[in-house]
C-alpha cells in the first residue's frame, strides 16, 4: 500500500524520471504493507470519509526554502509555513471565530499573504469576505492587512494594520519584481450596490493602500497584464451575461470589447500571455462547451487552443507563471492538454505524468528559479499525494496526503457516462459501482447543489465512496442547466427547476436501470442545497420510481427564497433569483415540493442545519408542517449549531450513521 512506498520516499529522495520519458521506480499504491491485513471496504469507519483532509493545497516559497500549506485547524482551515531547511513549522495564518484560511499567495520569499473566508457550512464553498491578513516566514510580522475588524476580535497576536475601512478586498494579482505591494480589487460598503469596485495597491507589511483607478461596471472582476496594468474587466449585465471591457496601455477608460448583448457570444477572460498583447480567454460556442482561445487584443484575431467535450478547466502556468502552456480538461476522466508543444515546461509535465499512470500529475507553484516545483497527484479513487519535483535532478520528493488513511486500492472506481435525454439533449456525468457488484445493485442517485455553473468532477468524492464501500452503485448527472458544458447548457436551466432539469435526472435514472446497472425495485434519490429540491420534487413528479429519498439542507418552498436567506440580500441575488426562477408565485407553488407533499409515496429523511442562512431553516418547516398535514411520516435530523452542511466531524458521523440505516431499511440487500 501507499504506506509502504511513503516511507522510501521520506527516507530518501526517489528516481521518478531518468530523462524525459521514464516510467518510475516507484509504483505509487502497487503493494500492500508487509503485515497489514487486507479491510473490506464495508470496514471502513465512516469517520475515515468525513475527516478532514491534512492537507488540501500546497504552495513554494519564490526562493524555494518555505512551503505554505492549507490544513484543518479544529473546525476551520489554516494555513501553516514549513522551514524545508529546518524541517519545522513556523508560522501560522488563523481566521477569527469560525472563519477559515481561503486563498494564499506568495509575494516575496518570506513574505505571505491569505484570504478569509466564512464557512456557511459543509455544502458550499466557503464565501470570500474580503478580510486579507499577512505574515513572515519565521512568524513575525503578522497583521490584519485589510478589514473591518481589530486585533482584539481576532483571538489571537495578529496586529492591525491600514486604517480601519468599511469595505471588502480581493486579490487581483502579485506583483512580479515588488516585494511590498499586491494588486486589489476594493468593494466599499458604503457605496452603492450599482458602484463599481476600485483598483488599488495594497502594502503588504503596513496595510497602507492607494487607489490607482477603478472599474467600468459594478461586480466587475480584473486581470492584470504581466507590468501590473489592471487593463482586463469582466462585469455582468441584466442578464447576468460576462460583458468584457479592455484598455490600452497607459489609458484610463474602458472600452466595451465584447458585449453578449449583440454578438451573442461570452467572452471569459483568463490571464495575459508573455507579451502583454494576447489575452488566453474562455469563449462561448452556440450549442457547444466553451473553447479556449488566445485573443490579440489589438487586432482581435482569435488563435483557437483547445475545445472538448466539456469547458476547459485551469489553465497550467509555466514556472515563471508568465504564460500558458497548457489546460486542464474535464471531458470525462480529468486530464490535461497540452497547446504549446515546444515548452520545455510542457515536456516536463507530459513525462511526470507518465510517471503516474491511472492517476492525474499536475504542476503548481515552483521556486523563482524554476528548480523546484509542486505536484499533484490524483484519481478517483487517491484522494490526492503531494511531492516536491526537483527539475534538474529529475526526482520527486514525497511531502504529504490529503486522507493517508484512505487506501486507494480499497475504492470503487468513477466511470464517466452518456446519455441522451427524452428531447435528444446530451447529458454526462458518472457512476461509480461497489466494488465487486455484478449489475443491478441498490441505486443512489446523487444530483448536485448550485445548481447553475456546477457540475460533478471524476475525481475522489468521499461521499461517494462512502456509499459505495457499503454496497450503493451512486449516479451523479450533470443535468441542463449546470456548468461546465457550454453557455447554452447553463441556459437551458433557467426557470426548469422542477420541470426540465428534473425530467434529465429521471432519464439518468431509467437509464441506469435499462443498462443492468441498477435494481428498479432498490432506487433512492438524494442530494443537499439544490440537489435537497431535485430529491424532493424527484419523488413528487416520479412517485412510483424511488422508494426513498434524502434531502439535506434542501430548498423545498420556491417562493421562500424571495423572502428568506441570503442569496435575497444582494443585488445580484436578487437578480439571479428573477432570472433562475421567475417570479410567478403560482408557477413557484406548482414546482416546490412543500406544496405538493400530498403526491409523495417514498419514504423521507430531511437533514437541516439550524444556523443555515444559505437555505434558513424555514424552508424544511414548511415541508414538514406539509408532510404532517398529509400524515406522510418522514425521519428528521436537525442540528442547532450546524450551517449550510454539517461540518464537525461528529455530526458528520451521526449524519451518514443515520443515513446508511435509512437506506439499508429501504433499498438495502435483502
Amino acid at each position: 500500500m501507499r504506506e509502504a512506498g511513503r516511507r522510501v520516499a521520506n527516507a530518501a529522495r526517489t528516481l521518478l524520471l531518468a530523462g524525459l520519458a521514464a516510467l518510475p521506480l516507484l509504483a505509487i499504491g502497487a503493494e500492500p504493507a508487509a503485515g497489514k491485513p487486507a479491510r473490506t471496504p464495508a470496514a471502513i469507519p465512516i469517520e475515515d470519509f468525513v475527516r478532514l483532509p491534512e492537507f488540501s493545497s500546497m504552495a513554494i516559497s519564490p526562493g524555494g526554502r518555505y512551503l505554505a500549506v492549507k490544513m484543518p485547524y479544529e473546525d476551520t482551515a489554516i494555513v501553516v509555513v514549513i522551514d524545508r531547511v529546518e524541517n519545522k513549522r513556523t508560522a501560522t495564518i488563523r481566521a477569527a471565530g469560525q472563519n477559515v484560511v481561503d486563498e494564499y499567495w506568495w509575494v516575496n520569499d518570506t513574505r505571505l499573504v491569505a484570504s478569509v473566508a466564512e464557512q456557511l457550512g459543509g455544502v458550499d464553498r466557503p464565501q470570500p469576505n474580503g478580510e486579507l491578513y499577512a505574515i513572515n516566514a519565521d512568524g513575525s510580522g503578522s497583521t490584519q492587512l485589510f478589514g473591518y475588524r481589530g486585533a482584539q476580535q481576532t483571538g489571537s497576536r495578529i496586529q492591525r494594520g491600514g486604517e480601519a475601512r468599511w469595505a471588502s478586498a480581493f486579490v487581483i494579482d502579485t506583483i512580479p519584481g515588488d516585494d511590498k505591494n499586491i494588486l486589489v480589487q476594493v468593494f466599499d460598503w458604503r457605496n452603492s450596490e450599482q458602484a463599481p469596485p476600485s483598483i488599488e495597491l495594497l502594502d503588504v507589511y503596513t496595510g497602507k493602500t492607494r487607489r490607482i483607478g477603478v472599474g467600468p461596471k459594478a461586480g466587475a472582476s480584473f486581470v492584470a497584464d504581466h507590468k501590473q496594468r489592471v487593463r482586463v474587466a469582466s462585469a455582468p449585465n441584466d442578464n447576468l451575461e460576462a460583458v468584457l471591457y479592455v484598455r490600452g496601455e497607459g489609458e484610463s477608460d474602458w472600452r466595451v470589447f465584447n458585449d453578449p448583448a449583440t454578438t451573442r457570444t461570452i467572452i471569459s477572460p483568463r490571464l495575459f500571455a508573455r507579451d502583454n498583447r494576447h489575452l488566453y480567454a474562455d469563449v462561448s460556442r452556440p450549442g457547444k462547451p466553451d473553447a479556449l482561445y488566445r485573443i490579440d487584443l489589438e487586432s482581435g484575431k482569435r488563435e483557437l487552443l483547445y475545445a472538448g467535450g466539456a469547458d476547459p478547466g485551469e489553465l497550467l502556468l509555466t514556472p515563471d507563471r508568465l504564460d500558458a502552456y497548457g489546460v486542464v480538461t474535464h471531458d470525462g476522466k480529468t486530464a490535461f492538454h497540452v497547446f504549446d508543444q515546444e515548452s520545455p515546461a510542457a515536456r516536463l509535465a507530459l513525462a511526470v505524468q507518465k510517471a503516474f499512470p491511472g492517476q492525474v500529475a499536475l504542476f503548481g507553484s515552483f521556486s523563482r528559479d524554476g528548480k523546484h516545483g509542486l505536484v499533484h497527484v490524483f484519481s478517483d479513487r487517491n484522494p490526492g499525494d503531494f511531492y516536491l519535483f526537483d527539475t534538474q535532478k529529475k526526482d520527486a520528493e514525497y511531502i504529504g496526503s490529503a486522507r493517508k488513511w484512505i487506501e486507494p486500492e480499497e475504492m470503487a472506481p468513477m466511470r464517466p457516462v452518456q446519455l441522451t435525454a427524452r428531447d435528444g439533449r446530451e447529458l454526462h456525468g458518472y457512476l461509480t459501482l461497489p466494488r465487486g457488484s455484478d449489475g443491478k445493485a441498490p441505486l443512489v442517485v446523487n444530483p448536485h447543489g448550485g445548481p447553475h455553473g456546477v457540475r460533478d468532477y471524476w475525481g475522489f468524492n468521499p461521499e461517494v465512496q462512502l456509499l459505495a464501500s457499503r454496497g450503493y452503485a451512486v449516479l451523479q448527472l450533470d443535468f441542463r442547466g449546470s456548468g461546465g458544458y457550454g453557455a447554452d447548457f447553463l441556459a437551458a436551466g433557467y426557470r426548469q427547476w422542477g420541470l426540465a432539469m428534473q425530467d434529465d435526472l429521471t432519464d439518468a435514472t431509467r437509464w441506469a436501470v435499462a443498462e443492468g446497472h441498477a435494481d428498479p425495485a432498490r432506487l433512492c434519490i438524494y442530494g443537499a442545497s439544490y440537489g435537497g429540491y431535485a430529491a424532493l420534487q424527484g419523488v413528487v413528479r416520479e412517485p412510483e420510481l424511488y422508494r426513498c429519498a434524502i434531502g439535506y439542507v434542501g430548498v423545498y418552498d420556491l417562493n421562500l427564497m424571495y423572502r428568506d436567506g441570503d442569496i435575497r440580500r444582494a443585488l445580484y441575488g436578487r437578480r439571479y433569483l428573477r432570472h433562475v426562477l421567475g417570479t410567478d408565485t403560482a408557477d413557484l407553488r406548482q414546482r416546490s415540493p412543500a406544496d405538493n407533499a400530498g403526491r409523495i409515496k417514498a419514504d423521507l429523511m430531511i437533514v437541516v442545519g439550524g444556523r443555515d442562512e444559505r437555505v434558513p431553516p424555514s424552508q424544511a418547516k414548511a415541508l414538514r408542517g406539509a408532510l404532517d398535514k398529509a400524515g406522510h411520516k418522514y425521519e428528521w435530523l436537525m442540528k442547532d449549531t450546524e450551517g449550510h452542511g454539517f461540518y464537525r466531524t461528529d455530526n458528520q458521523v451521526e449524519l451518514y450513521t443515520k443515513m446508511l440505516q435509512f437506506l439499508d431499511r429501504n433499498i438495502g440487500k435483502r
